[in-house]
């Protein structure tokens, strides 16, 4: 009975991030009949390690110990996330310190704004598991997001974009706004430190002032997502008395030690011709070696330049690893976010790293499950289980000895296909929490179930705080459809990316918590319409997937039609703006031949022309049977049937509007729209104006062949 009941206060342990050491005790401490024993002391002499505590909670009550007030601090989030319903606090004995000293996460409001609320909500959650750093990503080319008073156009002008379809977009936030987070931020022991992007990533400061660039010319709203090839010009020092007037105000409105520089993907096109940076590489004798060329080590220097006027005001220089390019100064601090070699390269030489590989987990604006009924993101693949597994420092640097460089480990939550605030937050959690975790625990005894089990205990935390999280979704091994199709029957298996339950109905209604559990992959001989969700262990439910499941008949072959296209230009968000449209046969081989009528620029899109075209034609199919397809474009019929609609979709990109269709063996038609627009900030020339198709239960998807005479 003693076991039993020491088993169930250990499962009461739902601390995140697991304290360094837990002994577990037989009993409660009951705040609603004790509620005055607490006592919580800073004792520099305690010999506790700087944020790290003590807690203690016995019959006695509670005592909580720390060698200064982030420690304290701490404590007060371990107990917080002890009480359990009805005011008991399991007795334990927990010694406690962080592993890093750099706890990070970072907030980009330059693609969508975040309100100041908003960003207090995500200050609020994340010091709650012992996260203390906001890197605040303030200025880009889609938006400056702070208050310069000296440069006003950087408010009226910079602060704002003009959207592909008219609308005007932005915002910004006072000085007086930026004190009240940083104070607000500092009551809860996190710092922020902020971003102002050099000497790329700089076209909305730019459209401001021209001057800014290498030609002086005037740029266009940048609306798109990319690495445009307009920079700041290194060789006017008219450039550097700009930044340095930045800075004067940055510095007084952030405490922080550290001010981050950007320095990542920036293009030098433009430096190769600009009299004034071959002018500047003279001068300061510049010269090619193993480490770059000239033209890239005129970053290093723009770098350095901006290293010497942080140092004039107290402050340290942090940066992408791309400021490692043609050498760094040893003050400098690499934030590694193309893998690790870069900050494998940086502490080898002896600089402190950030790491934040998104190669290894750390970029949260990730897919975590399928992408066919995820939202948007930029790509790439992100599983809580991946965040939860890194080790931000590589054995190469234990093993040389460099591990202290190291100094701490950072998520990065990029907002271009964050439409609304809601998905910042789905996006976030929870691998924020796994994040917490890598950032503040031993990595010794990882248990991603034990951590799963804490991370049911912390999302209640977030429902109670209404924000959203993300769910694992019931998924299609192979790629989830929510339109099948079978000729006698349909076998529907289904998975997710982390082990829980899934609920089902078929008369119509929602799943709830008492529907019937899914066992093994579903037969269907009738039509049908499934509804699906994941079932949490603490009862909540994921969003509800809608499968349509339809018996028929193939859809008999007809003689084939040679490919015919159509073009006319405009700007068009959709075909209901076609109107008058002039329309003008044009000759295309392939169907994927149609995103090249005009070239890509992925600069400024305004530069070239925009498009619609309509294809129709013929493709062949090799046996009577159900196949599925999948389209980037916006609109496609296969045998008179719409199919694929992807005009409704937020941005054109990765494709989740997949349907199969019963087809006979011998030729189909098809017709297609393809609009070049610029939507959700997405150029669709980079996408494919195929049309996908694969027989269902294949894994490998070919493009349609068209009928030529």
């Amino acid at each position: 009975m003693k076991l039993m009941f020491s088993l169930l206060v250990a499962a009461a342990i739902n601390v995140i991030p697991k304290p360094a050491s837990v002994q577990v005790g037989d009993g409660f401490f009951d705040l609603t009949k004790s509620g005055g024993r607490m006592e919580f002391t800073v004792n520099p002499a305690s010999g506790i390690a700087p944020e790290g505590y003590t807690l203690s909670v016995s019959d006695k009550g509670v005592k909580a110990v720390a060698s200064d007030e982030a420690g304290l601090f701490y404590a007060r989030q371990t107990l917080g996330q002890l009480i359990q319903p009805g005011g008991k606090i399991p007795f334990v004995e927990i010694q406690d310190a962080p592993r890093f000293a750099w706890r990070g996460f970072h907030v980009d409001p330059c693609r969508h704004f975040m309100s100041i609320e908003d960003v207090k909500k995500q200050i609020d959650i994340m010091s709650r598991y012992k996260v203390n750093v906001m890197h605040w990503h303030l200025t880009d080319d889609q938006g400056w997001r702070i208050e310069i008073k000296k440069y006003p156009r950087l408010q009226e002008i910079s602060a704002w974009r003009t959207e592909f379809d008219g609308t005007v977009y932005g915002g910004y936030y006072t000085q007086e706004e930026i004190k009240e987070v940083v104070a607000y931020a500092a009551e809860r022991f996190v710092t922020v430190v902020p971003e102002i992007e050099m000497p790329g990533h700089a076209i909305s400061a730019i459209r401001a002032y021209p001057w800014l660039s290498c030609t002086g010319e005037e740029v266009k709203t940048f609306y798109t997502w990319g690495t445009p090839n307009i920079s700041l010009c290194p060789g006017k020092e008219s450039t550097f008395e700009f930044l340095e007037d930045v800075i004067k105000e940055v510095v007084e409105l952030f405490p922080s030690q550290y001010i981050h520089i950007g320095g990542d993907e920036c293009r030098k096109d433009r430096w190769e011709k600009c009299p004034l940076c071959q002018q500047r590489i003279e001068n300061e004798t510049i010269v090619a070696d193993d480490r770059g060329t000239a033209v890239e080590k005129l970053q290093s220097y723009a770098v350095h330049r901006m290293e010497g006027i942080l140092a004039k005001y107290g402050r340290k220089l942090i940066g992408w690893d791309e400021i490692l390019e043609g050498g760094l100064s040893p003050q400098a601090t690499v934030m590694s976010w193309r893998g690790e070699s870069g900050g494998k390269k940086a502490a080898a030489a002896g600089h402190d790293v950030i790491m934040t590989p998104s190669s290894e987990g750390m970029y949260f604006d990730a897919f975590q499950g399928d992408s066919k009924i995820e939202p948007s993101t930029i790509g790439n693949y992100t599983t809580l289980e991946k965040v939860y597994n890194y080790d931000p420092v590589p054995a190469e640097l234990k093993a040389a000895g460099k591990a202290h460089h190291v100094i701490g480990v950072q998520c990065n939550n990029w907002s271009e296909y964050m439409y609304e605030p809601w998905q910042r937050y789905y996006m976030l959690f929870p691998r924020a929490f796994a994040l917490a975790e890598i950032a503040w625990s031993s990595p010794d005894g990882k248990d991603f179930s034990d951590f799963c089990r804490r991370v049911d205990a912390a999302c209640q935390t977030l429902d109670e705080m209404g924000i959203p999280y993300h769910i694992p979704l019931p998924e299609q091994p192979g790629g989830s459809c929510n339109n099948l199709v079978f000729i006698d029957k349909c076998v529907v298996p289904f998975c997710t990316t982390r082990l829980e339950e899934m609920v089902w109905t078929l008369d119509g209604s929602d799943p709830t918590p008492r529907s019937r559990r899914y066992m093994w992959p579903m037969e269907f001989t009738e039509d049908a319409t499934l509804k699906i969700a994941t079932l949490t262990a603490y009862g909540k439910l994921s969003p509800i997937r809608t499968i349509n499941i339809r018996k028929m008949a193939p859809l008999p072959a007809s003689e084939p039609e040679p490919m015919k296209v159509r073009r006319a230009d405009g700007r068009f968000l959709s075909s209901a703006d076609f109107g008058d449209a002039e329309w003008k046969e044009i000759q295309v081989e392939r169907l994927r031949d149609i995103v090249s009528l005009e070239p890509y620029d992925r600069n400024l899109p305004d530069s070239t022309r925009f498009f619609a075209a309509w294809a129709e034609g013929s493709f062949k199919v090799s046996d009577t049977a159900v196949y599925r397809f999948s389209s980037d474009c916006d609109e496609v019929w296969i045998d008179d049937i719409k199919l694929i609609d992807n005009s409704s979709a937020p941005v054109k990109r990765y494709s989740s509007q997949d349907a199969e269709l019963a087809l006979e063996k011998g030729w189909h038609s098809f017709r297609m729209l393809y609009i070049f627009n610029i939507k959700g900030g997405w150029n669709p020339l980079r996408n494919k104006s195929d049309i996908s198709i694969r027989k269902a239960g294949d894994s490998e998807w070919k493009n349609i062949k068209v009928y030529h005479l």
